[in-house]
């Protein structure tokens, strides 16, 4: 899939959605110190594509890239990204973020393992996940410093942030999601000006290995059009 670039979710490896977006270009922005650094190598990296697609923190950070400017995509494509991570009506409790975010600064092994375990919670296809999730490199993954991206995540929101010239956006959303409530990609649906909403019912917060057939035709479909 030609022309496609992917930002993938908090404590995930940045080539994550591979199988849905196969010989996409998959951007390692977590290696990066801050969110700035980070949209600024994201900015180098994808200009001239025509789709982007973000799962959950990739997600926002794409809507972030593209509302500044940053990116100019055709087409983007929202994972069950976040409208707002922490607060607001479907957002994560503070008292529960706080106690995460503790929790990760103090054991990050044993925490992202919990957190992996979310994403698959809900889902009723719990086994073929998990296997998707023990394949990957744990250590490669926490070598990265995901409890600075866990702090920024509190602060991200799009109440504030114009969303009036985004381009034609896929929501695809779990609908057993217990990460990122499903009605955050509602909220995304209503305030972007050409939005599509693909909810699957049974899936967790990775709605890409759940069904992955489904979710790449209707990705390479959407990128198509």
């Amino acid at each position: 899939m030609a022309g496609i670039l992917t930002l993938s979710g908090w404590g995930q490896p940045h080539d994550a959605l591979e199988a849905v977006a196969p010989g996409a270009t998959h951007v390692n922005y977590a290696k990066h110190g801050s969110a700035e650094a980070a949209l600024s190598a994201i900015a180098d990296t994808g200009r001239g594509y025509d789709t982007v697609i973000g799962w959950s923190l990739g997600g926002q950070l794409a809507v972030r890239a593209v509302a500044a400017g940053m990116l100019a995509p055709k087409k983007l494509v929202l994972i069950a990204a976040p409208f707002q991570f922490v607060g607001g009506e479907a957002g994560m409790g503070r008292d529960t973020y706080k106690k995460f975010r503790d929790n990760y600064a103090k054991n990050p092994a044993r925490t992202l393992d919990k957190a992996w375990a979310l994403i698959h919670q809900g889902d009723t296809r719990v086994g073929y996940i998990e296997k998707q999730l023990e394949a990957q490199d744990k250590n490669a993954v926490l070598r990265h410093d995901w409890l600075r991206w866990l702090e920024a995540m509190e602060d991200f929101s799009f109440s504030d942030i114009p969303l009036a010239g985004m381009p034609k956006t896929l929501l695809i959303h779990g609908g057993a999601d217990v990460v990122v409530a499903p009605q955050q990609s509602r909220y995304f649906a209503k305030m972007l000006p050409q939005a599509e909403l693909m909810m699957l019912p049974g899936a967790g917060h990775a709605p890409h290995w759940h069904d992955t057939e489904a979710v790449a035709a209707a990705i390479k479909e959407f990128a198509r059009v």
